[in-house]
């Protein structure tokens, strides 16, 4: 199964852990393998495509504007894998993260 990579305002990287990793960028047919130890980064705005061996484990590493990233990540969830608890799961983690972001920025700039 190939997938698409999404075309965020941030940063990604990928290192692998165990398994391989496979990536198209945009505009070509020629892939690249990676393998456990390699880092892969995604540049902003750029759109690609992925293949994961079976057992392959990354740390997957974002600095920018996240909340692009979560259209498509819910949007698996709710059309492909139809975990609707992990959608759940999701969801409540980011607004608790984001509810401390907001609470520690207040009070640092003093307007809390």
């Amino acid at each position: 199964f190939v997938s698409p990579s999404g075309r965020y305002w941030a940063e990604i990287s990928d290192t692998i852990i165990s398994g391989t990793f496979r990536q198209w960028k945009e505009g070509s047919t020629k892939s690249e393998t990676y393998y456990p130890g390699d880092t892969i980064v995604h540049a902003v705005g750029e759109a690609t495509s992925v293949q994961w061996s079976a057992g392959t484990w990354m740390v997957e590493y974002g600095r920018g504007f996240i909340p692009s990233t979560l259209g498509f990540a819910l949007a698996d969830t709710v059309f492909s894998t139809q975990d609707f608890l992990t959608l759940f799961y999701t969801v409540r983690v980011y607004v608790k993260g984001m509810i401390l972001e907001a609470s520690t920025f207040l009070t640092d700039t003093g307007v809390l």
